[in-house]
């Protein structure tokens, strides 16, 4: 057996998978009890306290911070981070206190999240993002009506900004407040979130951008970068039981303009290296009228992964290691893909959520990924499994997870 590793997230399967194909003595601390993510490693922690009942009210970042740490602690030396885990200077900071940590430290993550300081990087490159103010809801008298974007303004003191309806409100760190991505349309519907402390602490309120979501998926050692796949994000897709913002998935690579995919990979790199981030890391956009939108940047290993490893031909925890080890200039020089890229194939994921309350019955089927246990009450809007599918263009294979999501919906869940 090879060297120890610990992973850790949400739903860490993938990179479990991934760091077992590596060669790795996998120990996993993950929210989700699935079949196959309890099959990858003995040495499997997860946080869900009913094996045939998750629900995700039991779970938090923190939370599981703590979980890891009481599992791993005398086990292990090194850890992985993933989704949403490592979005989190905190959480981060209490696994780096045990832990030696592959891949961003706390404060490479702190900055990473710092929308202050990410607007000096973006204004180096020219790129361009959402208009956004930030709001600190714990400031907002809940007594007085907020009618007019410069009331906001004077809250945070800062010049009117012209930023109209619908607009889409998140945490500005998730270490400082509650806050899922909202997609607003009033004043009253803001006012709403906020009294039924939906949104606490500190929030961006950002112009929505209507276009077309992507990611870009980056290697670095802290000194260069290389931007390995741009890739479509599913977002808010109702075939996979989504609505508003809620990530559904991805599609690797994304079959756009090719000046505009290697305009994302251009600027990917800039920012990653001027972030000084090391490992693998992904930054979200939104294309709007062949204009590039910068969203956010994950500074960790993405929900993309098993799609990016089929696209490239590589092992992305083996080359997450291997970028964090390598100091070296000449980095992006040397890295090697492999052949699988070239044979045009175009790899989808899409993650089916509860449309109602529903059981799981008798998930024999192929092609799937987190398959919950038979009799498994999953509740609405939560996750039930995942699909894969591959094609010969993102269409192709979009319509393809229409059709396996239907069969999932249709003929192995019980209402």
């Amino acid at each position: 057996m090879g060297k120890k590793i610990g992973i850790i997230g949400l739903n860490a399967r993938a990179a479990a998978q991934s760091a077992k194909r590596a060669g790795y003595d996998v120990f996993l601390a993950t929210y989700f009890s699935d079949a196959d993510t309890a099959n990858i490693t003995k040495n499997f922690f997860p946080m869900q306290k009913e094996k045939s009942e998750p629900n995700l009210k039991e779970y938090s970042i923190n939370t599981l911070a703590d979980f890891a740490t009481e599992k791993f602690k005398g086990k292990i030396d090194d850890v992985i981070l993933t989704s949403k885990i490592g979005d989190s200077a905190k959480a981060v900071k209490t696994i780096e206190k045990n832990f030696k940590i592959i891949g961003n430290n706390s404060e490479n993550v702190r900055i990473a999240k710092s929308w202050g300081f990410l607007k000096k990087v973006l204004a180096q490159y020219s790129i361009l993002y959402p208009k956004t103010i930030i709001v600190d809801t714990n400031k907002i008298n809940e007594n007085e009506i907020i009618n007019k974007i410069s009331e906001i303004n004077k809250i945070n003191n800062v010049k009117k900004i012209n930023l109209n309806f619908p607009c889409v409100i998140k945490a500005m760190n998730i270490d400082n407040g509650k806050c899922h991505p909202y997609k607003i349309f009033s004043f009253g519907k803001f006012k709403n979130l906020i009294t039924k402390s939906k949104v606490q602490g500190e929030i961006l309120i950002q112009e929505f951008i209507d276009g077309i979501p992507l990611s870009c998926s980056v290697l670095s050692n802290g000194k260069r970068a290389v931007a390995i796949s741009v890739n479509r994000q599913l977002i808010g897709e109702k075939f996979l039981g989504g609505c508003g913002l809620k990530y559904c998935g991805n599609i690797v690579p994304y079959d756009g303009n090719k000046k505009l995919i290697q305009n994302i990979k251009k600027i990917s790199e800039f920012i990653i290296s001027k972030l000084s981030l090391i490992g693998s890391n992904g930054i979200d956009f939104v294309v709007c009228k062949d204009k590039i939108y910068f969203m956010e940047v994950n500074p960790r290993i993405q929900d993309t992964i098993e799609n990016v490893e089929k696209y490239e031909g590589i092992n992305l925890v083996e080359e997450h290691i291997k970028a964090c080890n390598n100091s070296d200039e000449k980095f992006n020089e040397k890295f090697n893909f492999g052949e699988e890229r070239k044979k045009g194939k175009f790899y989808g994921k899409g993650i089916i959520y509860g449309k109602k309350d529903v059981k799981a019955k008798n998930f024999d089927v192929l092609n799937i990924g987190d398959v919950p246990y038979d009799e498994t009450l999953i509740k609405k809007n939560e996750p039930i499994c995942c699909i894969y599918e591959e094609g010969k263009s993102n269409a192709d294979v979009f319509e393809k997870m229409k059709k396996g999501a239907n069969r999932i919906y249709t003929n192995y869940l019980s209402f």
